[in-house]
């Protein structure tokens, strides 16, 4: 029977060896670690601005609709007015001299009546819309005026 010769100290620098290859396995896993936390925190951060971001465009896009909406009719006033004239000048009252001599006859017409109202309605409605901006704006300027007098006291 062989007997080993047992060295107690190349054991021991083994068991050194193996514990310090274990240490540096755990520092290693712990840096993971800390990179994966330092990951993870600037993913959400990310998220965070890109639901900011998908939150602004959100809220820009209902103003949007909002302003369209409120100024749909608007539009639509003004490009029937500004067709109705038009139309008007050439179907109703014509630039030459047969026309000035068929003009008292033409305003009479149901289509030259409609067009008068269009462009008179029309006119009437775009004075009031711009009566009303001027209005919104001014009431939107006494406020913040009020809110900034409120923060002086």
């Amino acid at each position: 029977m062989k007997t080993r010769n047992i060295n107690y100290e190349e054991i021991n620098e083994k068991a050194v060896e193996d514990k310090d290859r274990n240490r540096n396995k755990n520092e290693v896993l712990d840096e993971d670690e800390d990179i994966h936390e330092d990951f993870v925190l600037n993913n959400n951060f990310f998220n965070k601005i890109g639901e900011t971001i998908i939150d602004c465009f959100s809220i820009m896009f209902k103003l949007l609709q909002f302003f369209i909406n409120i100024s749909g009719i608007y539009i639509l006033w003004i490009f029937l007015h500004y067709i109705a004239s038009h139309l008007y000048v050439k179907l109703c009252v014509p630039n030459t001299v047969m026309g000035f001599l068929l003009s008292p006859f033409m305003t009479a017409t149901p289509y030259c009546q409609g067009l008068r109202w269009i462009i008179y309605n029309g006119a009437n409605m775009i004075n009031n819309m711009w009566i009303i901006l001027g209005t919104w704006i001014a009431a939107n300027f006494l406020i913040i005026n009020k809110d900034n007098n409120n923060n002086n006291l």
